[in-house]
This record gives structure tokens, sequence and C-alpha cells, in this order.
């Protein structure tokens, strides 16, 4: 056995080792409070439970349309919530804007409250895809399934971080409010409705905490914008012969004109990008009600006379939108012989810039994590991240995305979730609320 001396000094320098390899002026955290190691302790315990949760939540199918699956799945949440003494209600959107509506549920302190932030937490129930092959399905580390990481995960990580204050008495003394979306992931009209009951809550509370997919190393502080274009082209019906002489070019070309010009014309910026998700083109076109799927009809010997395109322009701050949407009407307006084309905007996300304010959450959010023992945070570069629906409340208060579950093929049939992450995840949102709510004593 080596000498006790030999052993301190070994000790020593492995301390001294892990307080070099600190990121530049980071001190170690100090360490967690009894309170809060219960808070952690009660997690780890809880695993099975949460997971049972989010394979409730996944097979509940509800896919952004599905009004009735939106709702169902509101409602198994809403028992969740109302189980830990939350007054919650269910707010539905008008019905020509077939969205299925928006839990809100609010819990103010009972008694004296810590004086710390009241706290804004933010999910959404609805997926991009649903159906029999997009249920829950787990094979050990990894469960696959429709919203199992964007977002019912982040739902879950959500409700077991405030399950896991309240079985250490400490929700008592917090001041919190839970929106959740059933439209994130294709926005209700008017934006004004749609949005409404989000908004509200900003404006009563101080800080927002959102739970769309985590990471281990970063969280957001900003986030890009999000606007819809339309595209749409007519064009001279004639004899295919003639395509390149006096009957014009065309609607189709004159789409590929300027798509092509929006991607080479546009200067690159950080940020920015302008992408066509939909194109249809040809003698008779027609969409569905959504506007989202079309039918289409022609030959191969006319010059076609329509064509429609969609697509979607994402942005880091108003001033970049603004001057990149002037540039794609310029573009739009230099049209082919025989071609005419319009384009229309459709605001959907703002943009959310970085602020001193969110630098403070983040900072927040990074000591947690290192107290827990988990890795450092820090803020991941907004072109690296999709709008969401903290954006919406960034004009009113500060906030931070991703704290949600770690997984992978979101808005895709391959999305999936890695399971054992949701307990750092669980810990470091319960106890960022704390100390936000001024619980750390």
């Amino acid at each position: 056995m080596p000498p006790i001396s030999l052993c301190l000094a070994v000790v020593l320098v492995l301390l001294a080792t892990a307080h070099d390899q600190l990121p530049t002026g980071q001190s170690p955290p100090p360490p967690l409070t009894r309170t809060e190691i219960r808070v952690r302790d009660w997690i780890a315990a809880h695993r099975e439970e949460q997971i049972g949760v989010l394979e409730r939540l996944v097979n509940q199918q509800s896919g952004t349309l599905n009004v009735a699956g939106v709702r169902a799945a509101g409602a198994v949440f809403r028992a969740e919530l109302d189980g830990l003494g939350f007054t919650t209600k269910w707010v539905d959107m008008p019905a020509e804007m077939r969205r299925g509506g928006h839990l809100v549920a609010e819990r103010p302190a009972r008694g004296p409250s810590a004086g710390g932030k009241r706290l804004l937490l933010i999910g959404h129930f609805d997926t991009v895809f649903e159906g029999e092959g997009q249920k829950f399905v787990r094979a050990d580390s990894i469960a696959r399934g429709a919203g199992t990481s964007d977002m019912k995960g982040g739902d879950v990580i959500l409700l077991f971080a405030l399950k896991a204050l309240a079985a250490a008495g400490q929700l008592d003394r917090m001041n919190v409010t839970v929106v959740i979306t059933g439209d994130e992931e294709a926005t209700g009209r008017p934006l004004e409705i749609a949005r409404r009951d989000l908004i509200d809550a900003a404006k009563r509370t101080d800080v927002a905490l959102s739970f769309e997919g985590g990471s281990r190393e970063y969280a957001s502080i900003s986030r890009r914008g999000a606007s819809g274009w339309l595209l749409r082209v007519k064009a001279r019906q004639a004899h295919s012969a003639g395509v390149f002489g006096g009957a014009g070019y065309g609607a189709i070309y004159e789409a590929a004109r300027i798509l092509t010009m929006f991607r080479d014309s546009i200067p690159r910026e950080d940020g920015l990008t302008y992408n066509p998700g939909i194109i249809a083109g040809g003698a008779d076109l027609v969409a569905d009600t959504s506007g989202y799927a079309f039918q289409v009809a022609g030959k191969t010997n006319i010059i076609a006379p329509t064509a429609v395109v969609r697509g979607d322009l994402r942005f880091t701050t108003e001033e970049q939108k603004e001057r990149t949407r002037a540039r794609m009407r310029a573009i739009v307006a230099k049209s082919l012989p025989g071609a005419t084309a319009e384009i229309s905007f459709d605001d959907s996300y703002p943009a959310m810039p970085l602020t001193e304010a969110g630098r403070a959450v983040l900072a927040q959010l990074d000591t947690v994590s290192r107290a827990l023992g988990y890795p450092a945070i820090q803020a991941l570069d907004a072109s690296r991240r999709g709008a969401g629906d903290l954006s919406f409340v960034a004009p009113y208060i500060p906030g931070v995305d991703g704290l949600g579950a770690l997984g992978g093929g979101a808005h895709s049939p391959e999305e999936f979730v890695n399971l054992p992450p949701l307990e750092m995840q669980t810990a470091r949102a319960a106890l960022l609320m704390a100390r936000l709510a001024g619980l750390r004593k």
C-alpha cells in the first residue's frame, strides 16, 4: 500500500489538473445543497416512470393538423399538471385555423415565495410525422417514434423537473407558468391569435425556459427567425417547339431562373438561408386547402403556363430579413420573355437576438451543469438551430432554449431519443428553475 503522503500528493495533483482544465476565467461551482441533492436523486430514482410518460405521449398521435390528437396529448399532460396543483386550461383555436389549441397552466407560490424570478416554461405537443409506424419503440438506450426528441421528450423533462421540485418541497415557493402549444411545427394563422396566450404569459413572467432538443454542451440564447414565401409564375401556353422563340420560355423555366438567381446572386450572410421546399408546374395546377399539396397535370409537348414554389427564409435580424426580401423581389421582377411572376411573404417566427440578460441565464445553466458534474454549457450559434416558440417571448423576457431531450432524426420518420441523458437534462432543468426562483439557500 503506498504511503499516505504519496496518496495525498496524487490527489492534490489531480485536483490541480482538474482546475487547470476549467475554461479560462471559470471557477469551480459551489457544491450542491442538500435540497438540490434530493432533487437530483429523486430524478434518478424515477427514470423509468419518466420514460413511461414519454411512451404514453408518443403513442398518442398528434401531428399538427390532427386536432383531436393534439387535444388528446394535451389531456395526458394536463392531468399530470393538475396532479401537481396547477390551475390548467385548454385554449381552443378558431375552427377555421385547423389547430388543436394550447395548454396553459399556472401555479403561484403558496405562502411566501423565494423572491426570485417568475418562470415561464415552454413546450409543444404537435409532431411533424405521425402514423402506426411512428409509435414508441424502445431498444436498449434508444427509443424511436414521432416526437420522441422533438419535443415530447422535452415535455417530460419539463414535467419531471417540476415533479422533483414538488417532491423536495420546493414548488410551493415558486411562481411557475407552463404554456405548451399545439402548433409549433406549423403555426396557425393569424399569428396574433395563435401566439396570443404565449405572449400574454410572457408579459406576467420574468424568464422563459424552452425545452426543444438539447445537448451536452450547448444551449440557445439566440434563434433565427422564419418566414415563408410563395412564388407564383404565369406564362403563355403554346406548342413546345416554340419554347426558345416567340412563344416565350414558359412558367417552369421562369421558376427555374428565379430559383437559380436566388441561389447564385443573393450574398451569403451568417445565419441567412432561403430554401425552396415545394415546387409544382404544368398546364393545370390545383392546391388543396392547406396550400401545401398540389395536383398537377400537363403534357410534354406544351409550354407550361403555370408554376408555384413554396419555401422558407431564415434570418438572424429583422433588418436582414427585409434586405433579403427586397433582393428576392428584384430578381422576381426581371421575368423571361412570355412570363410574369410575383412573390409574397408570410411572417412566421421573429428572430431572437443575443442579449446580456440571455447570457446571464445561460451562465446560471452552466453553473448548474458543472455543479451536477456534467459538462460546461456554452451558447449555440443561432445558425445551428431552427426557429421556435421562444422567439415570440424574446421581446418581453430573456430566456434559454435547448433544455430538452438529446436525440436525432427530428422532422423525419427516423426520429429517436437517447434515454439515459433524460436524467441529466431533467436535473439541469430542475436546479436551474430553483435557482432562478431564488431557492438556493
